[in-house]
C-alpha cells in the first residue's frame, strides 16, 4: 500500500511469525502476506530511549481520528470523551482505586435511605471566562439533556433521578416536578427514584457536565468550536483544525490543580503505523492501543522502558441488526456465534487479548465466564439449516461494517474466514471512517457491526445497560422487556447472589437465547509515553487525564534520578 514501507527485524521477528503461522496454519499466512506487505516494522532500539529533556513543553499525542462531538449531551465515543474531559469537568470525577472523587462539588452527603444527595459546589470554581460555576449552570445542562427533542444518547445515565425519565418521554412537561432543587449558587439537592449506590460514578459522565446556557444561546450549535466554548476544567479548547489537530492550553482559572506544559497537542493520524514511527522520530509523545499502536506492533515494543500497560474495563464485540434478514432469526445468529473460533483472535494479534464469550468482564459483580456460546461448528452447521440454509445454500450476502483501523480490518477477515469456512456463507467487509461508522451505527446499522464497549463507570450496570430499550447506544435494534426488568432490578439488589443471578438470567438472554451480540475479547492497554513527562492518569475506563500533565525536573548532576 502506498505510503508505508517493510523493514524486516532480523530472525527473532521471523521465528515469532513462524510460531503464529504453526499456530493458526493457513489462515496465519494469509494474514502475515497481508502484514508484510501492508504494514511497517521498524528497527529503533528500545534501549536507546532518549531521557535528555525536552525544550519545548508542549505534549504532543495522537488521537487518531475527528472527535465526532464535543458537545456533552451528544458525545457517545472514547475520541471526544478524551478531549471534552480534559476542557470540562462536573460534580464528580472516577480515579483508579479510589472510586469517585469530589471535582465541582467539594462534598457530598446521601440520606440514609439512600434517595437524596446533597452536593455543595466548590465556591472558587470558575469558568474560563471567569465567571462562577453554580447550581443553574447544573439544572440547564441536565434540563437540556433530559429534553428528547435534544437527542442525548446517554440521557438514560440521569434517568435514576426522580421524575426524570418521566420528563424525557413527556409525561411531565415541567422540569420543576424533576428531582433536582438548587438552594442558592451552591448547594445542590438530588432525589433518586430509588437507591443507587454508583449514582456519584454517573454524574462524572460527560451526560451530566455543566454548561452555560448564554454561550448555548448566542452561537448555538457552534458553542463547541475554539473561540466560542467556555469550559471549566484544567485546558481550554484553544484551536481546533478538523480533521487535523486540537490544541489545549492551561486553564488559569481552574482551581484543583495546573497543568505544567504549555499546551497539549492532539494530532489526527488515522494510520496506527505512521503514528508509531512520529513517536520513535520524537513527533509524538503519547500513543496507545489500538488506535495509534498496532496490535502486531506491541511484541516488538513491550521491551521498551517507555512502554506500559493498564488495566482495562472494555469488551470487544461483533453486534447483530437483529431486525434485518436473515439476521432477524435468532438461528441464525447462533449459528454465526458458534461458527466464531475466538482463539484466533489472540493468536494473530498477540497483545494482550484473552478470547471471551461472556459480556460482564472480570473484577465485577455479574461475571460468570461460563455464559456465551462457545465454538461448536457442528451445532453452528445444525442451526444454520434449521434457519432455512443448509450448508448456506441461499443464504445473502451480509455486510461486516466496521471503523477503518489496520487491526480491526484483519479481526473482520478472521471472522469472514471462518463463517465461511464453516457455514459456507459469504460475508462482504465494510470499512468506514470513524465519524461515518457511528451515523451509520444510528441510522442504518450494518447486518453485522464490530464495535467494543469501554466502561463508562466500574460497575457491571454499564456493560448490561448498553443493551436496555432506552439505550441509544444499542444499534443491535433488539428489544426485550424481561431483559430490561432484570437489569433494572439489578441496580437496586443489595444482596449479592440475588444480583448475581438477574445478570445471569439477562445474560443469558442476550448472548444464547436471543443472541443480540457476540463478544470476541477482552484486553489490557498498550501504550508509549515519553519518560520526559510525568503527571498524566490513564484510567481502567480508558480514560487519559492531563489535569497535572508537566515534565519532569532535571536530575542535578551526580544525583541520581
Amino acid at each position: 500500500m502506498a505510503g508505508r514501507r517493510c523493514v524486516f527485524r532480523k530472525s527473532r521477528s521471523l521465528q515469532g511469525w513462524q510460531w503464529l503461522v504453526r499456530g493458526v496454519g493457513l489462515l496465519g499466512m494469509i494474514f502475515l502476506c497481508g502484514f508484510l506487505t501492508a504494514c511497517t516494522v521498524w528497527t529503533t532500539s528500545g534501549s536507546n530511549v532518549s531521557q535528555q529533556p525536552i525544550a519545548r513543553n508542549v505534549f504532543r499525542m495522537n488521537i487518531s481520528t475527528e472527535p465526532p462531538e464535543l458537545d456533552p449531551i451528544k458525545v457517545t465515543d472514547l475520541t471526544s470523551f478524551t478531549v471534552l474531559l480534559n476542557i470540562m469537568r462536573g460534580l464528580t470525577t472516577i480515579a483508579n482505586g479510589e472510586g469517585v472523587l469530589p471535582e465541582v462539588a467539594t462534598r457530598w452527603e446521601v440520606s440514609s435511605d439512600g434517595l437524596q444527595y446533597t452536593f455543595h459546589l466548590d465556591p472558587q470554581a470558575r469558568w474560563s471566562d471567569g465567571k462562577p460555576v453554580t447550581t443553574r449552570d447544573f439544572l440547564y445542562a441536565w434540563q437540556r439533556a433530559l429534553t428528547a427533542a435534544n437527542g442525548a444518547e446517554y440521557a438514560f445515565f440521569l434517568f435514576e433521578i426522580k421524575n426524570a425519565k418521566a420528563f424525557y418521554e413527556g409525561r411531565l412537561t415541567d422540569f420543576k416536578e424533576v428531582g433536582v432543587r438548587a438552594q442558592g449558587d451552591h448547594l445542590l439537592r438530588i432525589t433518586l427514584e430509588r437507591p443507587v449506590a454508583y449514582f456519584p460514578q454517573l454524574l462524572a459522565s460527560p451526560i451530566a457536565l455543566p454548561l452555560r446556557e448564554d454561550m448555548v444561546q448566542r452561537h448555538g450549535d457552534s458553542f463547541v468550536e475554539a473561540g466560542y466554548f467556555i469550559t471549566n476544567g484544567p485546558y481550554t479548547l484553544s484551536s481546533w483544525v478538523h480533521e487535523n489537530r486540537i490544541v489545549l492550553k492551561p486553564n488559569p482559572l481552574y482551581t484543583k490543580s495546573q497543568p505544567g506544559v504549555k499546551a497539549v497537542e492532539m494530532l489526527m493520524i488515522n494510520d496506527a503505523n505512521t503514528s508509531v514511527v512520529m513517536y520513535e522520530n520524537g513527533e509524538l509523545d503519547y500513543i496507545e492501543t489500538p488506535s495509534s499502536i498496532p496490535a502486531f506492533d506491541v511484541r516488538r515494543l513491550r521491551d521498551r522502558p517507555d512502554y506500559h500497560t493498564g488495566l482495562l474495563l472494555a469488551i470487544y464485540y461483533f453486534g447483530f441488526n437483529t431486525q434485518k434478514p436473515p439476521f432477524d432469526n435468532p438461528k441464525v445468529r447462533q449459528a454465526f456465534a458458534h461458527a466464531l473460533d475466538r482463539s484466533y483472535f489472540p493468536k494473530l494479534l498477540q497483545s494482550g487479548q484473552q478470547a471471551f464469550q461472556s459480556w460482564i468482564p472480570p473484577g465485577l459483580t455479574g461475571y460468570n465466564p461460563a455464559l456465551g456460546l462457545s465454538y461448536d461448528p457442528e451445532k453452528a452447521k445444525k442451526l444454520l439449516a434449521e434457519a432455512g440454509y443448509p450448508n448456506g445454500e441461499g443464504f445473502p450476502l451480509v455486510t461486516l461494517g466496521y471503523r477503518t483501523m489496520y487491526d480491526i480490518q484483519k479481526e473482520a477477515e478472521i471472522a469472514q474466514y471462518l463463517w465461511k469456512k464453516v457455514l459456507n456463507v459469504d460475508v462482504r467487509l465494510q470499512n468506514m471512517e470513524w465519524k461515518v461508522f457511528l451515523s451509520n451505527l444510528k441510522n442504518n446499522p450494518p447486518d453485522i457491526y464490530r464495535l467494543n464497549w469501554y466502561a463508562d463507570y466500574p460497575d457491571a450496570d454499564t456493560f448490561m445497560s448498553l443493551f436496555i430499550s432506552a439505550n441509544g447506544n444499542n444499534h443491535t435494534r433488539w428489544k426485550s422487556p424481561q431483559y430490561d426488568q432484570w437489569v433494572s432490578d439489578a441496580v437496586g439488589e443489595p444482596v449479592l447472589e440475588k444480583r448475581q443471578k438477574l445478570y445471569n438470567d439477562a445474560q443469558r438472554l442476550l448472548l444464547e437465547e436471543d443472541t443480540a451480540i457476540l463478544p470476541i475479547y477482552i484486553g489490557e492497554k498498550s501504550y508509549l509515553v515519553r519518560p520526559q513527562f510525568e503527571g498524566y492518569r490513564l484510567t481502567e475506563l480508558n480514560l487519559l487525564f492531563l489535569d497535572e500533565l508537566r515534565l519532569k525536573k532535571a536530575t542535578p548532576a551526580g544525583e541520581s534520578g
